[in-house]
């Protein structure tokens, strides 16, 4: 007897053990915002590309100090010759043979003008593109945030669909136990099952939208998403400092692509003086040692070795030099154009985003005040109906404005965290933190408490 029961006790908790151990499936596994992000920053192209590039340009430095370093050169040759010399004698000298010859030659430059400008011109090159990295990881992180914001957008006017397929579908009720105790007409009934359809219809479209926006998320983040958390309560802020002169500022003096165009127009300088360095003259020290056999003479044996001093002085080539110099000097007056044009829209983007943050709180109070409004006249409105009053389309438009009146408020709410993100990311200051702060906003469904999707 208590063998069996040991038994059954041991089946038990096996039982359980393996419960725990295996994995949920994939659909109840919830995707974060954080979790979602990290899978992009593995896989991103536009970040890896940039990261690729910044490792590329790295190679810049000791490209242009090679130009400063020895240069050390061998070569060696085996061929055969057939000389014809007339002139010398009666007959002239006609000989064919095989030779073969090696030498090395070492040069050390002492003096290169444009060799040292290089060195410049290489760490701005750099410098360039270490913006580019930070601006793409900073794009990577507004992207995410973004296309995750849509997706819970598109859900929540999902809900409101149903919300509508379910309150419609109580009015048609409603109006057909009215027709059926006399105090309703057959009119009543079709007007508000024409509306129940078109509640059905409202559902297959907010399901295509919630497909489009999540597979724009899954594109984004090269991953498949599933579930994800919704927002929960929270306080609206204004921008931190409330002065739009102090995001402009900060959005001058961080916004990385505006970095980047600013060591770009640094190269842009720089090239001139490259280009004009070409006239400089240049200074080597050059060692050569040769061996040769087989010329001419095949029992004669060369042998030369020799180091000079080499002052070259490039008088003229042609007009390259002069080419060269103005095409750098146009190229650095559009570089600057181009930092002004970036300068002038990272203001604007700034502003804009400014402005749509602090526009944005005042939205979701209005908003929450006129769905407060819309909710009180729907049900007035369902009372007038119960008392015969008021009409079945009095009651099916005052629903319609109250899930309209949901829908904008629940945008109002999305919105406000788009323009938190597009602020930051504006400013040139968005980064991990955010997403984190984002992401404390968050509650999974079937978490939310009472009134979710509010503002305290």
């Amino acid at each position: 007897m208590y063998s069996k029961i040991r038994l059954i006790i041991n089946i038990t908790l096996t039982i359980a053990i393996l419960i725990f151990l295996v994995p949920l499936p994939a659909s109840f596994a919830l995707d974060t915002l954080w979790s979602l992000y990290q899978e992009a920053v593995k896989k991103d192209p536009l970040l890896k590309e940039a990261q690729a590039q910044l490792k590329a340009s790295l190679q810049e430095k000791p490209l242009a100090r090679s130009q400063l370093l020895p240069r050390l050169e061998a070569q060696i040759g085996q061929g055969y010759y057939d000389k014809n010399i007339t002139g010398i004698g009666p007959k002239g000298i006609k000989k064919d043979y095989w030779g073969d010859n090696y030498g090395a030659r070492l040069v050390q430059p002492i003096f290169n003008g444009q060799a040292y400008v290089s060195l410049k011109m290489a760490e701005s090159i750099i410098s360039a593109q270490e913006a580019q990295v930070i601006y793409a990881r900073q794009d990577l992180i507004k992207r995410v945030a973004l296309a995750y914001i849509d997706l819970l957008d598109a859900k929540s006017l999902l809900r409101v669909a149903k919300d509508r397929l379910r309150l419609d579908s109580k009015i048609v009720e409603r109006a057909k136990d009215f027709l059926k105790v006399g105090t309703g007409d057959i009119v009543s009934v079709r007007e508000a099952e024409a509306r129940l359809d078109s509640a059905k219809a409202g559902i297959v479209k907010a399901k295509n939208l919630v497909t489009i926006k999540r597979t724009n998320l899954s594109v984004i983040t090269k991953t498949s998403v599933g579930k994800v958390a919704d927002i929960n309560r929270f306080i609206p802020l204004l921008p931190d400092p409330d002065d739009k002169n102090a995001w402009i500022k900060a959005a001058l003096d961080n916004q990385p692509i505006l970095k980047k165009a600013q060591k770009r127009l640094v190269f842009a300088k720089q090239s001139i003086e490259h280009e004009r360095r070409a006239r400089w003259p240049r200074v080597d020290l050059e060692a050569v040692a040769d061996y040769a056999n087989g010329q001419f003479l095949p029992d004669v044996i060369y042998r030369e070795a020799h180091g000079v001093f080499k002052i070259t002085f490039p008088f003229y080539l042609g007009g390259a030099i002069g080419a060269r110099t103005r095409r750098a000097e146009e190229e650095a007056i559009a570089a600057k154009h181009r930092l002004e044009q970036i300068e002038d829209r990272v203001t604007i983007q700034t502003t804009n985003a400014f402005s749509r943050l602090k526009d944005s709180v005042a939205l979701i109070n209005a908003a929450k005040k006129a769905l407060e409004s819309a909710r009180v006249s729907m049900d007035a409105t369902n009372k007038g109906y119960e008392v015969g009053t008021r009409d079945v389309i009095d009651v099916l438009d005052m629903t319609d404005k109250y899930l309209v009146a949901k829908q904008r408020y629940l945008h109002s709410l999305y919105d406000h965290l788009r323009a938190r993100i597009l602020l930051k990311s504006a400013s040139g200051t968005i980064s991990e933190r955010d997403l984190k702060s984002i992401e404390a906003l968050l509650v999974a469904d079937g978490q939310k408490g009472e009134g979710s999707h509010g503002a305290k």
